[in-house]
């Protein structure tokens, strides 16, 4: 008997099983990549979340001195808060500092992702000028950089 040109059941169940574990691979990986696009979604989420908290911070005239905020920011995020004062680094900054009108308060502000069990956490810090008595100070902060540092910034 004379063979006809075809392919045996063999052969395309060894194809199929070729196939098969090409396309689960390959949709592993495009699996993978959206989980990676949805990790950074939320990092880029929680840095828009702390700068706008601290940008409510160091526009809120009433905070004079050290504070602490918290709360819920939406279903995935939740931030903390600290406002303190600012301690000056042991080290010499080689800066003459003239006597200040102002005082410098520490802000820090954590955005905590509250879906992640291993506590990650993104945190913003930055420095707040405020009279150091009430009804004076600097009107912007080039004022309040000059009247700290003195006239040469």
């Amino acid at each position: 008997m004379k063979r006809t040109n075809g392919f045996t059941l063999l052969e395309i169940v060894v194809a199929l099983a070729i196939l098969g574990i090409t396309v689960s691979v390959v949709m592993q990986i495009f699996s993978e990549g959206l989980n990676n696009i949805r990790r950074i979604d939320l990092a880029h989420q929680a840095m828009n979340h702390a700068e706008n908290v601290m940008n409510e911070i160091l526009s809120d005239q009433s905070i004079q001195g050290p504070t602490s905020f918290s709360g819920d920011l939406d279903e995935e995020f939740s931030y903390t808060a600290e406002v303190s004062d600012w301690e000056e680094p042991e080290q010499n900054l080689m800066i003459d500092i003239v006597e200040p009108p102002v005082n410098l308060l520490s802000v820090r502000v954590d955005v905590h992702f509250k879906n992640d069990a291993h506590g990650k956490l993104y945190r913003t810090v930055c420095l707040k000028t405020v009279p150091s008595e009430p009804g004076t100070g600097p009107r912007t902060p080039a004022d309040a950089v000059r009247q700290l540092f003195g006239r040469g910034f």
